[in-house]
């Protein structure tokens, strides 16, 4: 019996360990003024700030480039890495890292691919 009692409380204790160490490791959404209150990984929703260069430089791998989330807030990113191949034609993208002072430290960039079944809405005018 106590056998039983013994392997029913280990197995109890390993999912509680297993459900806490996935709740830590789950990357939230947010925006940028929140990313900054939490000071730990996220991942923000945005679009490319056009009007603002973007910077890649070959000798450092490194990209930078200015992006809005969804409540228009504006904050320069930062990216280890190169520039996605559909980065300026995406019409929205996520990136999943942090804020340090007023850079968004980016580990990942994700784009959105255009659709090429969206209707042109020229077409719809017509």
């Amino acid at each position: 019996m106590k056998k039983y009692i013994f392997i029913g409380a280990f197995g109890l204790i390993f999912l509680v360990v297993i459900l806490l160490s996935f709740n830590k490791s789950a990357i939230e959404y947010t925006d940028f003024e929140t990313a900054r209150k939490l000071s730990k990984k996220v991942q923000v929703v945005g679009t490319w700030a056009k009007e603002y260069p973007i910077n890649y430089n070959t000798a450092t791998n490194m990209f930078e480039f200015f992006m809005r989330d969804k409540k228009g807030k504006l904050m320069y990113v930062r990216f280890n890495g190169p520039q996605p191949n559909n980065f300026t034609i995406a019409p929205e993208f996520v990136v999943k890292g942090y804020v340090q002072d007023t850079t968004f430290i980016a580990s990942q960039i994700i784009t959105k691919c255009p659709s090429k079944y969206e209707a042109d809405p020229e077409t719809i005018k017509k």
